[in-house]
């Protein structure tokens, strides 16, 4: 039996199979043979189709060969025939399906060549298949391209011809909590309808995260995308109106935003994620449009570094950090009478850290709730081991971050490390800053009023400034305030900051609180406290922070009368501040017994 015979018995099998199958010239594409399943979902009879360019079945009359046509890869460079079969997928249009075919190279007789194809239909597996692909590449809520989709999309851009243009809603969750989350989903929708009313081309809009959005833009078109940046800022100064049932919402909102050319810096996704986070970190902190350059590449690049230095130090044992404590003094007793524990950091690569670096990248990358309970042991056990527990009205102040602050282990681990080590409750103090983050409500006031219960002292810093008001100091469930540097550094020569001074002492006393100068570094600043009579000092004017072993060595100051308050107390002993504001364009309505207080 000849191979056309073999190949016409084969194709009549076929036709009880629901598989097509066809012979086709080499040399001129011409059909040779067909199975009548294939001419039945045609509407044709085989004979019909013999003769016909095979490429007419597949695109249509007039359609060229098929972009996979075996023909130009079943010669070798000889020009012989190589035997290895071709498979692929694509849509027929004449079949309106989508099929996969696979072309068998053949040897007829008289050395006549033709190749064999096999198709079947695979619609309803490519259906399931984009179905699946859709819930893995899309968001849901908005039937955007989600992260995944663009990380694949970056592959496919090796070189980096692309701009990129990112954005996050820096309130999102305030909208949806004041409005409904029904407004907050009309507002990201409105916000895509505009930008696509932009003129623009190859581009794709992609929901990166919940309220993180991005703009991708092909062939790296620097000055379209620098205008979307700039429009898309300037949109978001005024307010956007929402309908939703009739009903007419007015939101104004404000957006971090950042601008990437592709070819700058980094290739990778993981990398260029990495970029847009760090560059709309910066938007967010300067509230202005950041655009990423070579110069913020390597800043980024050496952040990048020292992130995972801090992380290979926190993992391997707090590696190169320490806790420094810097004296609290007290007037009346003219000594010390407590530390305050300050976190230090020598990273192996780069040195030494100031902490608000290293505490802001800690919080960014989830390890400040682990440094911060070191910090805390380490401190508890120096002062332990110096016994300073042991002195007089002694206490040990250690801060807590706002991510400690909602840690339901918060209090089982505090009492676990005054157990570890013996340390009475009362002589320790934890010290936070009332912002957005912790704002004594909830779960935050449950674990201070379970601390105080054990006898820890609360302490509130950076009192008077920002998110804490004075309407609200009775409230506080703490028993220490710590006043702002920036109420020391001009209250020699300022008389409104004399006069804001004593209203904050008066107002710690009244409530039954102590108060803590912070940041005294001269005798003069020392001197006008002394008069609105803080209960603390704090400074460099006392001393620097200390290690372990430079504490070791003054510790006699916790017993010895300081000499530098006995002159002052004698010089100012008739002056006394009184309670009137210096500035006649203020008007104050104060009254320490009502707690009324205002400007």
């Amino acid at each position: 039996m000849s191979e056309y015979e073999t190949i016409e018995k084969i194709g009549s099998m076929l036709d009880n199979a629901n598989a097509f199958l066809y012979l086709v010239d080499f040399h001129t594409n011409k059909i040779l043979l067909a199975n009548d399943y294939y001419a039945r979902k045609l509407g044709l009879h085989p004979s019909e189709m013999i003769g016909r360019p095979c490429y007419e079945y597949v695109g249509g009359e007039g359609s060229g060969p098929c972009e996979f046509c075996p023909r130009d890869m079943d010669l070798d460079g000889n020009h012989r025939f190589d035997m290895h079969p071709v498979t692929n997928e694509g849509y027929n249009p004449m079949l309106d399906m989508y099929w996969r075919c696979t072309a068998v190279p053949v040897e007829l007789e008289n050395g006549y060549f033709a190749h064999a194809i096999t198709a079947i239909d695979f619609t309803n597996e490519k259906m399931a298949s984009d179905e699946l692909s859709h819930l893995a590449y899309y968001d849901r809520a908005m039937n955007l391209p989600n992260r995944l989709r663009l990380e694949k999309d970056l592959l496919a851009r090796p070189e980096g011809n692309y701009c990129l243009v990112a954005y996050d809603f820096t309130a999102l969750r305030f909208i949806n909590d004041a409005y409904g989350r029904v407004v907050g989903d009309a507002l990201l929708q409105m916000v895509i309808k505009w930008i696509r009313t932009f003129e623009m081309k190859n581009y794709q809009i992609y929901r990166v995260d919940g309220d993180q959005f991005c703009v991708l833009l092909d062939n790296a078109d620097a000055i379209l995308a620098s205008g979307l940046v700039e429009r898309l800022w300037e949109r978001f100064t005024e307010p956007w109106e929402i309908n939703i049932n009739d009903s007419q919402t007015f939101v104004t909102t404000k957006i971090s935003e950042c601008f990437i050319d592709g070819r700058v810096g980094e290739k990778s996704p993981e990398a260029i994620f990495s970029v847009m986070e760090r560059t709309l970190d910066l938007s967010r902190e300067s509230q202005s449009i950041a655009v990423y350059s070579k110069e913020m590449d390597a800043a980024i690049r050496r952040n990048l570094r020292l992130e995972m230095s801090l992380k290979e130090c926190v993992i391997n044992d707090m590696q190169g950090f320490d806790v420094h404590l810097q004296p609290i003094v007290t007037s009346e007793q003219e000594r010390w009478i407590g530390l305050e524990a300050l976190a230090r950091w020598e990273s192996p690569e780069f040195g030494r850290i100031p902490p608000l670096v290293f505490i802001h990248i800690a919080e960014q990358i989830g390890l400040i709730n682990t440094i911060g309970y070191w910090i805390l042991d380490r401190a508890v056990e120096i002062c332990r081991e110096l016994r300073l527990d042991e002195v007089e009205d002694f206490f040990l102040d250690v801060n807590l971050s706002p991510s400690q602050m909602s840690d339901e282990t918060l209090v089982p681990k505090v009492l676990h490390v005054l157990e570890k080590h013996d340390f009475p409750a009362h002589c320790l103090a934890l010290e936070v800053t009332e912002s957005e983050e912790v704002n004594f409500g909830d779960y935050s006031s449950l674990s201070i009023e379970r601390l105080r219960s054990f006898g820890i002292k609360m302490a509130l810093d950076d009192f008077g400034t920002g998110y804490s008001n004075f309407n609200n100091v009775r409230n506080l469930p703490v028993s220490i305030l710590k006043t702002e540097k920036q109420f020391i550094d001009d209250i020699v020569t300022d008389d409104f900051q004399k006069f804001l001074s004593h209203v904050l002492v008066q107002l710690a006393h009244v409530s039954g609180m102590k108060l803590i100068a912070e940041g005294v570094e001269t005798r003069e600043q020392m001197l006008e406290i002394m008069k609105n009579q803080a209960d603390y000092f704090q400074g460099y004017l006392f001393s620097k922070p200390l290690n372990s072993k430079q504490l070791s060595e003054n510790i006699h100051h916790f017993i010895d009368v300081d000499p530098i308050f006995a002159p002052a107390k004698e010089e100012i002993k008739d002056e006394v501040n009184r309670l009137v504001c210096p500035r006649d364009d203020v008007k104050i309505c104060y009254n320490i017994d009502s707690f009324d207080f205002g400007f």
